[in-house]
Order: structure tokens, then C-alpha cells, then sequence
């Protein structure tokens, strides 16, 4: 399967800075973004997730990527330079390019052969999507991106034949992405659409300081959603995502307790359990 497919990046968003935002031109993700497409390469289809977790100073990022195969999961984990948009980077500075993102504002070429805009329907919303188009004597190539975002919507490389290798999109058999989940495009969610009792910070501070058990936490989290106390945005569950809390979701909480990050970048937390069915909401 593709490992990755690319974009270029760069984001000052770091562990010890957490409240820097993005900047323009870059790729923009924080701790718990996760993507989930429906694959085919090759003639193969499977299921690949990406999910970003910690920053690391003020250029990298962590990110896992899970494909799952006729019911078989392989996870890698990467470190991601925002800088050069490359992850399993080596000595001299090469790496795997990742398109699954792509920096933001995404501005468009008016003049550009292909480029166009065009709205897609997404889980019930409505995504200003930015397309790239190539109609060839030997393939059918699109691309499509999330305006707002940067997130990749779909990517289309249809060989019309399958010996005429003419482009670097050309390819001898159909390489399919389709963006099936995220959580990424919940950034809409405004202040008022959270309800957060104010004593949950108590226990998200003693959570992140560890007088307070992950499962104690947990389950404190899903006693309040279940019973009205705290709302927190919907999205799909996800069952690639891995079944245990990764060490990026206690710092946040723990930055939220101290008032370091906004109520919803705490609640993305809270969405990543949840989609990972760590907690059943």
C-alpha cells in the first residue's frame, strides 16, 4: 500500500508553546487530527488512518499510520517535519512525503488548467473543496482538498491504459484515497456548542499530574456525556485507531486544567477516546 501520499508543511504549534496558532502557508494539525480513507492501490483495498499526536519543538510532529488489510493492522510511527512536509526522515534529510495534507489558505490559480472549485457533501456538512484535474490521453487524474483545512477529500489516478506511463500522475493501474472519517473538520465548533461543568478541570489536572487513574478518568469522562453533564461534538468511531490513551491527550488535559488551551482543543481529546472507543459515548 502507498505509506503516504504528499504535501509540504510547517507549523509552530509545540509542546511547550501550546497555545501558538498555525501560520499562514502551513500545514495546520494539533494533537489528536486524524484522518481515515478508504484505499485502493494496486488493486488492493484496505483502510488508512492518520493520526497526529505530540509536537515536538516547534517543527515536527508525531504521526501513526494504520492500514488495515483483509482484517490485518500494520502501524508505523513517524515523525513528521512540518518544515519539508517529509516523515521517516533520514541522514540527509529525504523522507516520505505525505499529500494527505496540504497547507492552508489553499489559494487558487485561476488561470490554472483543471483548478476549480466545488462543494462536496461530507457526513451531512457541506466542505468547499479545492480540485485538481487532469485529463489525459492516458489517464484520469483528481485531486481534492479541503479548503479550510488542507484535508485531502479524494485522489483519483485513473489509467486509461495500462502500458502509457507518460506523467508522474500516470500510473498502470487505479490508486484510489476517499477521506471515509475525521475529526478535523469539527473546528467549526464554536464556544457555545460545548457545555463543560468547570470542576471537570479538577479532574483533568489530577489526571495529567497522575493522582488520578486513566480508567478513573475515563469513566468519569462517560458518566457526565452519558448523562447530559458534558456535550461534546459527534463524530464516526473509528476502529483502526489504537485502543489506549496516548500520552498527547493527558498533556492537553492537563494544559486545559491550567488554562493553556481552549475548552475545544480539550474536547478533541475527548473525541479521540471516544473514536477510538476508549470511552463509549
Amino acid at each position: 500500500m502507498i505509506a503516504g501520499i504528499t504535501g509540504v508543511s510547517g507549523n509552530a504549534f509545540a509542546l511547550s508553546q501550546p497555545n501558538i496558532d498555525c501560520q499562514s502557508g502551513s500545514i495546520c494539525v494539533h494533537p489528536g487530527d486524524f484522518m481515515t480513507y478508504s484505499t485502493e492501490f494496486e488493486k488492493v483495498s484496505s483502510i488508512e488512518t492518520y493520526t497526529f499526536g505530540d509536537h515536538i519543538g516547534t517543527d515536527k510532529v508525531s504521526v501513526s499510520i494504520t492500514s488495515v488489510l483483509n482484517g490485518t493492522k500494520i502501524q508505523s510511527n513517524n515523525i513528521l517535519d512540518l518544515k519539508t512536509g517529509f516523515y521517516n526522515e533520514t541522514a540527509n534529510g529525504s523522507g516520505l512525503p505525505i499529500l494527505v495534507m496540504a497547507p492552508t489558505p489553499i489559494n487558487i490559480g485561476k488561470n490554472i488548467s483543471g483548478v476549480s472549485e466545488k462543494t462536496q457533501n461530507f457526513i451531512g456538512s457541506q466542505r468547499d473543496v479545492v480540485s485538481v484535474a487532469n485529463n489525459t490521453a492516458t489517464a484520469t487524474n483528481e485531486i481534492g482538498y479541503d479548503k479550510e483545512t488542507g484535508v485531502l477529500m479524494y485522489l483519483h489516478l485513473i489509467p486509461k491504459s495500462a502500458n502509457a506511463v507518460t506523467s508522474i500522475l500516470d500510473v498502470s493501474f487505479p490508486t484510489k484515497y476517499d477521506l471515509i472519517n475525521t475529526n478535523m473538520f469539527a473546528n467549526s465548533v464554536t464556544q457555545a456548542d460545548l457545555q463543560i461543568p468547570s470542576w471537570i478541570k479538577n479532574n483533568a489536572k489530577w489526571w495529567a499530574q497522575g493522582s488520578l487513574t486513566d480508567d478513573d478518568f475515563t469513566k468519569g469522562i462517560q458518566y457526565m456525556v452519558q448523562n447530559g453533564m458534558m456535550k461534546i461534538p459527534h463524530t464516526q468511531s473509528d476502529s483502526s485507531l489504537p485502543h489506549q490513551i496516548p500520552s498527547w491527550v493527558k498533556t492537553s488535559a492537563g494544559w486545559w486544567a491550567n488554562g493553556q488551551i481552549s475548552d475545544i482543543d480539550f474536547v478533541k481529546g475527548i473525541q479521540y477516546l471516544a473514536n477510538s472507543n476508549i470511552i463509549h459515548v
